[in-house]
């Protein structure tokens, strides 16, 4: 009976980690584009209430801005224009988005950005 227990016992561990492994893959949609100066890209997503949109770029990159509009109303929520290469926004309510992402700076076009949210927009 002891080994019946010890066999059972593996067989759970190596089950919890294929769910974490499958878990760690869904959480996130990345979104990567190659964006020149002035260029803009923009992304449809459903957020949560509080829920942080970011984006970065390459060592190429200078400046990236985020904004957030209300998909509805086309109104600005949201946006991060510090002369930084990681903007930040968060969602002040739960709902339907644009996020858009513009490239202000890059020394050698284009530049590759990367864009996520905390739960995968």
């Amino acid at each position: 009976m002891a080994k019946f227990g010890v066999k059972m016992t593996a067989t759970v561990a190596l089950g919890a980690i294929a769910v974490a492994a499958t878990a760690t893959i869904a959480q996130a949609q990345s979104r990567v584009d190659w964006l020149a100066s002035g260029d803009t890209m923009s992304y449809d997503g459903y957020l949560m209430a509080n829920e942080s949109v970011f984006a970065s770029c390459d060592s190429d990159c200078g400046d990236l801005d985020l904004f957030l509009y209300d998909a509805v109303s086309g109104e600005l929520v949201a946006s991060d224009t510090l002369v930084d290469a990681a903007p930040v926004v968060v969602a002040p309510y739960e709902g339907n988005f644009v996020i858009q992402v513009v490239m202000s700076s890059c020394s050698l076009e284009p530049c590759e950005t990367w864009t996520d949210s905390d739960a995968g927009f």
